[in-house]
């Protein structure tokens, strides 16, 4: 196999671990217990887990989805976060290999796996998160080529995606509080988007912000027509940000899309004029 084949594969076995080690994060960050110490244990009999049993993937399939001890079910979440963080990390590689940009990215990615799966069990999203996510943007701005071509460029890209991607929320958030009398947007939402604007650029901020809006709508759409969902039940927006901010990683500059969209439109009008 070629090196890149073996990037992909060790990237995927790297999300693998990382995504074990978020499920700690995310179970034991909103209790304030240690993600150091204690050894893992099962939730139901509190026996520790041993090391063997704690293989990612792997160990969730011998043990049939049981404890050990007490036979117990494991939640399927577990093995899903894994794989989940797995394939973000090998798409990153494939995307863009062994770079600063690489590293970077997924150390984003598996901070907002850890925030998505305590905002969607919690409600919450603890100020840790987009603070470290603001330091990781600003910190390594000059370096972060995505961001533009010189490091001043960057540099700025950089703070201005921190405020932009906070400030919209910010902004939507009181505009919704004031049109329907009741928060519309938390503040740990405004955070963690301040924080993923100082990584991506204001750019690229904006649009995730819209591509979440468009996500979070459609899933509240379905939720609401099969039920799952009171039409004013609370829907966490973390995890839509958090998508769309990866979403992003992937697509050209949104100058580039708008200037492509204008470009097919302007197409379409001449052939339909018959030029």
């Amino acid at each position: 196999m070629t090196l890149f084949v073996y990037g992909i594969l060790g990237s995927f076995l790297l999300g693998l671990i990382f995504g074990s080690f978020a499920n700690v994060c995310i179970y034991r960050l909103p209790l304030e217990l240690s993600i150091i110490k204690p050894r893992s244990s099962c939730v139901q009999c509190k026996n520790p887990i041993f090391s063997h049993d704690n293989i990612p993937v792997l160990s969730f399939i011998i043990l049939g989805g049981k404890c050990r001890h007490c036979k117990a079910k494991i939640s399927f979440m577990y093995p899903f976060v894994e794989i989940i963080t797995g394939a973000l990390f090998a798409l990153l590689f494939y995307k863009y290999q062994f770079s600063l940009q690489f590293f970077l990215f997924c150390a984003m990615t598996f901070l907002l796996v850890i925030v998505s799966g305590i905002d969607k069990k919690y409600h919450i999203i603890p100020d840790i998160f987009p603070l470290i996510l603001a330091s990781l943007g600003l910190l390594f701005a000059v370096f972060n080529t995505t961001l533009g071509n010189d490091y001043l460029e960057r540099v700025i890209n950089s703070v201005c995606g921190l405020v932009a991607g906070g400030g919209v929320l910010f902004l939507i958030g009181m505009l919704g509080q004031f049109m329907y009398k009741k928060e519309a947007m938390g503040g740990g939402d405004v955070k963690l988007m301040a924080g993923i604007g100082a990584i991506i650029g204001w750019d690229k901020a904006l649009l995730a912000i819209f591509i979440a809006a468009v996500l979070g709508s459609i899933v509240g759409i379905f939720l609401l027509i099969f039920e799952k969902m009171e039409r004013r039940g609370y829907m966490p927006f973390g995890p839509f940000l958090s998508a769309a901010s990866f979403i992003v990683l992937f697509l050209p500059k949104p100058g580039e899309i708008v200037n492509a969209f204008f470009l097919l439109e302007t197409n379409i009008l001449y052939r339909l004029a018959g030029y």
